[in-house]
């Protein structure tokens, strides 16, 4: 609607309606409670005493032990080992050594643990001293052995520089 197209009528008729407005004495004390509860109750500048002064301490220290032993879990107990077993696998396979060496233990069972056992060797133990196991196993006719630890070692370090003394010692000949 356009400012000419106004009607005079009810223009006046809201200039007559006046302003909708609590009154100002409600106004007034609704401040003045405001302001008697504000300085009855201040905020405290100092933490709790009694009971609950240690409840907070408490619940940071809990989640902080309960993040680094989910964290620790996480990282050591699920991570899948590089040739597909995983931690607690092998972990029960050396549970199981000890009853596999028993003379009642299952046959099949033992070559399974010891190759794993072996491997496990085989992480912890320095480039040469792997290099040398391969070629005791070559030197005992163990090839298949010898192969699989070598291609194990291969992935591991592959810009490991073997000798061509150990090459001859270590390779199908």
């Amino acid at each position: 609607m356009a400012e000419s197209e106004r009607d005079p009528n009810v223009s006046r008729r809201y200039r007559e309606l006046g302003a909708e407005e609590p009154p100002r004495a409600l106004d007034e004390a609704v401040l003045a409670a405001s302001r008697r509860a504000a300085e009855l109750h201040p905020a405290p500048l100092v933490p709790p005493t009694g009971r609950r002064r240690w409840y907070f301490p408490l619940a940071a220290a809990a989640v902080i032990v309960l993040s680094v032993a989910l964290t620790w879990h996480m990282q050591h107990e699920e991570r899948p080992d590089p040739d597909g077993v995983s931690l607690s696998e092998a972990t029960q396979d050396r549970q199981a050594a000890p009853a596999a060496a028993a003379p009642a233990a299952k046959p099949a069972a033992e070559p399974r643990t010891m190759q794993r056992a072996m491997r496990e060797e085989a992480r912890t133990e320095t480039p040469e001293k792997q290099l040398e196991r391969i070629a005791e196993l070559r030197q005992a006719g163990r090839h298949e052995e010898a192969d699989r630890l070598l291609a194990e070692f291969r992935k591991r370090y592959p810009d490991y520089r073997i000798s061509e003394e150990m090459l001859g010692k270590i390779e199908r000949k």
